[in-house]
């Protein structure tokens, strides 16, 4: 198990997944607004839906750093 992987890499696998689910998100939603028949009608349940949603891509990025230090093994 790799701990010095998660303490270098943490903030920077976060914030790559955070910043993508956000773009993804804020692109899907802004397709979706110029619609004819909107998915989401209301603007802040569209922008509470991109931020709680960039979160969770963000929690996902870190999930995948821990499994990665968990099967590399640390130089020595």
């Amino acid at each position: 198990m790799n701990i010095t992987l998660i303490k270098d890499k943490w903030i920077k696998f976060y914030k790559r997944g955070f910043i993508t689910g956000l773009m993804v998100l804020a692109f899907i939603c802004f397709i979706d607004q110029i619609l004819q028949n909107p998915f989401f009608f209301n603007i802040m349940l569209t922008l509470s839906f991109i931020f709680f949603g960039s979160v969770f891509c963000g929690i996902i990025s870190f999930v995948f750093l821990i499994f990665i230090s968990l099967i590399t093994v640390p130089k020595e």
